[in-house]
């Protein structure tokens, strides 16, 4: 664009958009207006100054060093020099419109003009872009710009559909005797509002995203498994979060359009049917009737693998579970079935099993490990004398993550035999989830195996590597890729509403950071 010569010009354009302006001035009186390719002459914005604009940035390239000293001058022959200054500002670099944005606009912006810039072809996509980024960040402006017909084909529709909060309307049409010109208004409008919730047995997160500008807005509370807490009161707890998010944050509920939520426990589909059921009769006017319920571990798939590709997400935190989505959709589970019946290799697990092996031996049903240091370290965390006590925290007084917190003081001595000796089981049993639902793979989409992982316990990898390798020797996977997530689950639920409520695809992180590989 900048080795081009349209800026030598004054374009009829320019004359008919500015008697346009002229014949509303109430558009441009007191406010802060932008002029898009301004050229060297910028009658446009100019005639927006002499309206009596508050304040005109003019710009047009920054390597157009000649318009934009010719444009400077201009500006003080028309005697505007107070309320009219030139930036140079290039459609093409999303970098260049973020520095005008954040060193030249004040917040007040609210028109922005531009007159016959959809001229070559080649600059519509950025122009386009260009437009989008301003009202994303100046969500009330308002843009006029003028194009003179010149080809019956002329189209923004393969740009704009990029951007579905834009709205452009044609305004006016202007025929003379040689031109027709055709004066359109732009604007963003809200596509509304999208939340997801990731449920956790000890916590959970509420990502509310923005569908027109990408903003997230995030917070976190306590746990929301309906297999720990009666489902009615989850159904009010989510309901009263989101009231008090959206009110901290100054949204309006009315512009949810609806949840996703991807809760610890949501496995049984009569279960969930319930939840859905006393949500929308409880809070569906309230909050929203339109939201998608399933487990925090699917969710997360979708979050970590939503193209077409195989993928496993491995939960190691306080609980335990493992999901594996194939490239055809399919989705296969092992564990995640709580404390009593699953949660192999979490974090409760290994306190649990820390804490069975110090009473075992104590009793003398084993002899082959010391427990010297299981017991000192119980005693330091619950802050006990007799390891007796922690049969209050195990049954009458029993809290998941209260048992699982061990396994952080536990972390601290892998060196230790029989706390190694622990850690090696949890990742056998953390190997077999992943062996067992790899085999839904075909023979060869099982050689390599992509995996994130989730939860504190992969803190202590090293001391779960020899039995995690071990249990997935002679599985017919050659390698294994280990990632952190990329998106959280929260933000996966939230993609997913929109998705299925209007057909809306939000912005997701994609790219997932290796952690390790290993050759098997």
């Amino acid at each position: 664009m900048s080795t081009q010569n349209h800026w030598k010009h004054t374009w009829p354009c320019a004359q008919i958009f500015s008697e346009f302006l002229c014949a509303n001035r109430e558009k441009i009186e007191g406010k802060t207006v932008l002029e898009i390719g301004a050229g060297a002459t910028g009658v446009c914005g100019l005639t927006a100054a002499k309206l009596g604009a508050k304040r005109v940035l003019m710009t047009d390239h920054p390597k157009l060093d000649v318009a934009l000293q010719t444009l400077q001058r201009n500006i003080e022959a028309n005697g505007v020099a107070d309320r009219c200054h030139v930036a140079g500002l290039d459609w093409e670099s999303r970098e260049s419109v973020s520095s005008v944005i954040s060193s030249s606009l004040s917040s007040d912006l609210s028109v922005i003009i531009a007159s016959d810039v959809f001229f070559d072809p080649s600059t519509f996509r950025p122009l386009v872009d260009t437009f989008a980024q301003l009202l994303i960040n100046f969500e009330h402006a308002v843009i006029y710009f003028a194009y003179q017909q010149r080809d019956d084909s002329w189209t923004l529709a393969p740009y704009l559909s990029k951007y579905p909060f834009l709205r452009v309307e044609l305004t006016r049409r202007i025929e003379t005797d040689n031109e027709t010109i055709d004066i359109f208004t732009m604007t963003k409008e809200s596509l509304g509002l999208y939340a997801g919730i990731e449920g956790g047995a000890t916590g959970s997160k509420l990502v509310i995203i923005d569908a027109s500008t990408n903003r997230q807005y995030t917070s976190s509370t306590q746990g929301t498994n309906f297999f720990l807490t009666d489902y009615t009161v989850v159904c009010q707890r989510i309901a009263t979060w989101i009231q008090e998010v959206f009110t901290a944050e100054g949204l309006e509920i009315r512009d949810l359009r609806a949840l996703g939520l991807g809760l610890s426990g949501a496995e049984d589909e009569e279960f969930n049917r319930k939840f859905v059921e006393e949500f929308r009769r409880n809070h569906g006017k309230s909050i929203t009737a339109n939201f998608y319920l399933t487990s925090d571990s699917v969710m997360t798939l979708l979050a970590n693998f939503p193209a077409e590709e195989n993928g496993i997400v491995l939960i190691a935190g306080t609980g335990s579970s493992c999901r594996m989505k194939r490239r055809d959709g399919v989705v296969k589970g092992a564990g995640g079935w709580g404390h009593q019946v699953g949660d192999g290799g979490s974090a409760f697990w290994i306190a649990r099993e820390a804490i069975q092996m110090l009473f075992d031996a104590e009793d003398g049903f084993i002899t082959d490990f010391n427990t010297d240091v299981i017991k000192e370290l119980l005693f330091k965390h619950y802050s006990i004398t007799d390891k007796t006590r922690i049969l209050d925290f195990l049954y009458s007084n029993f809290e998941k993550h209260k048992i699982a917190d061990f396994t952080v003081s536990l972390a601290t001595r892998v060196d230790d035999v029989s706390i190694s000796e622990v850690f090696r089981r949890a990742g056998d049993i953390l190997g077999r989830h992943v062996r067992t639902v790899a085999k839904h793979l075909s023979e060869e989409d099982r050689k390599v195996l992509h995996i994130v992982q989730i939860g504190g316990v992969f803190l202590s990898w090293p001391a779960l590597q020899n039995g995690f390798v071990n249990a997935l020797s002679g599985s017919g996977t050659h390698k294994i890729i280990m990632y952190e997530p990329c998106d959280s689950p929260a933000v996966g639920a939230a993609v997913l509403a929109a998705k299925e409520q209007n057909g809306i695809y939000l912005e997701q992180k994609v790219k997932k950071n290796v952690l390790r590989e290993i050759d098997l």
